[in-house]
């Protein structure tokens, strides 16, 4: 485990948006423990934690304006990684990120995963 730090980003959604490198690094892990057997792609909003889905929820977005560009700290789990049909998924914590949810009124239902990391996806290859 470890911490790091990115900012809040409030458009079209709310992320928390950490170093490319980070999600880089891990990318390349998992490339070469695959023995670079399968076509491995970054996600699309680079290096980011989603707080808030615009598809999944409804909040003001007047009321979430204000957070864009704040510095927030977030908990990385890689001994954690957890891999779908789809995503490699680093689990991640953030009490700030939790608050904001909770604040926004942000419910997310019994099918929550928590907040992860996407690492890189298998999406249309």
């Amino acid at each position: 485990m470890f911490k790091t730090i990115g900012k809040i980003q409030v458009q079209n959604g709310i992320r928390i948006i950490g170093d490319l490198d980070l999600i880089r690094y891990y990318h390349r892990l998992i490339d070469f423990h695959n023995y670079r057997t399968e076509k491995l792609q970054l996600p699309a909003h680079g290096c980011h934690v989603t707080l808030v889905n615009p598809k999944l929820h409804k909040v003001k977005w007047e009321d979430a304006k204000k957070y864009h560009g704040r510095e927030v700290e977030f908990t990385c789990y890689p001994e954690k990684t957890y891999v779908s049909r789809v995503n490699y998924w680093i689990p991640v914590d953030c009490e700030y990120g939790d608050a904001l949810k909770k604040l926004l009124g942000v419910n997310d239902g019994p099918n929550y995963w928590g907040l992860h990391l996407t690492i890189c996806n298998k999406k249309g290859l």
